[in-house]
C-alpha cells in the first residue's frame, strides 16, 4: 500500500482544454486514462479530486465519475483515509489482458485473412506507413497511436465494435508495459515489424499465419515482464 509523504507535492497533470459542449466526466476520464497508460502519470502517483478538478476547471463531480471508471479498470487504487493512487503494473492483470487480446484479436485477424477485405488492407497499410515514419523520427507517442490505429481497424472494418471495446480496455494495461519496454530497451520498431508480419499474412489469405503472428506480437509484453520478475521495479507490483 502506498504511503503519502507529509510534504507531498501535487502530481503534474497533462494540459488539456475541457470542451463545455461535451460531457466533462468523459473528457476527464480520457485525459487521465491516456496519461496513465502512457506513463506520463507514473504508477504510484497520488491523485486528488480537488487537484484534478482545479487543473481542468471542473467540479469534483465529473472527476469523481472519472476516478470511478479508472478504478473499475484497475488503473487507480483507492485507499480509504489515505488517498487515490495510480495503480502499479500488476503482472496478474497483464496476464489476463494478454489472454483477452489473444482470444479476441486472434479470431479477428483469422477472419480478416479469410475475407481479405481491400478497404481493411488499405487502412492497415496506411497505419503501417505512418508507424514507420514515427519510428524513424523516434516519436514513441505517435508510434503508439499508429499501433492503436492498426489494431482498431481490424475490428472497425469487420463490424466488431463490441469486441474492440473489450480489447481497448485490455490495451490500457498493456500500454504501460509497452512504454516501459521502449524506455528500457529502446525497442520502438519491434511492434512495426510484427505488424508487417500480421498484414502480410492477411494479404496472403493465410489465417493460420495471421493468427500465429498476432499471438507473437501480443505475447511480447508478457515476455518482457517475465524478464523483469527477478528485478524489483518501482512501477511493478510484487507478490
Amino acid at each position: 500500500m502506498p504511503r503519502l509523504a507529509r510534504d507531498h507535492q501535487p502530481t503534474p497533470l497533462p494540459a488539456a482544454a475541457i470542451d463545455r459542449t461535451m460531457r466533462a466526466p468523459e473528457q476527464v476520464y480520457r485525459v487521465l486514462r491516456s496519461a496513465i497508460a502512457s506513463l506520463a502519470i507514473p504508477p504510484g502517483s497520488p491523485l486528488s479530486e480537488g487537484e484534478v478538478g482545479a487543473a481542468y476547471a471542473v467540479s469534483r463531480t465529473p472527476v469523481r465519475e472519472a476516478f470511478a471508471r479508472l478504478a473499475e479498470e484497475k488503473l487507480l487504487d483507492v485507499f480509504p483515509n489515505l488517498g487515490t493512487f495510480v495503480s502499479l503494473i500488476d503482472p496478474g492483470l497483464i496476464g489476463e489482458a494478454i489472454l483477452i487480446r489473444r482470444l479476441l484479436e486472434g479470431e479477428a485477424v483469422s477472419q480478416a485473412a479469410a475475407n481479405r477485405d481491400p478497404a481493411l488492407i488499405t487502412e492497415m497499410n496506411a497505419a503501417l506507413d505512418d508507424h514507420a515514419e514515427a519510428v524513424a523520427a523516434g516519436d514513441s507517442a505517435r508510434a503508439y497511436q499508429c499501433d492503436e490505429r492498426f489494431h482498431r481497424a481490424l475490428f472497425a472494418h469487420q463490424g466488431l465494435e463490441q469486441m474492440w471495446a473489450s480489447v481497448d480496455r485490455a490495451r490500457a494495461q498493456l500500454e504501460r508495459v509497452h512504454h516501459l519496454m521502449v524506455a528500457q530497451r529502446g525497442a520502438l520498431g519491434d511492434a512495426l515489424a510484427k505488424h508487417r508480419a500480421i498484414l502480410g499474412a492477411i494479404k496472403r489469405g493465410d489465417a493460420y499465419a495471421a493468427h500465429a503472428a498476432m499471438h507473437v506480437h501480443i505475447e511480447a509484453n508478457g515476455s518482457f515482464l517475465d524478464r523483469l520478475a527477478g528485478h524489483a521495479h518501482p512501477f511493478v507490483r510484487t507478490p
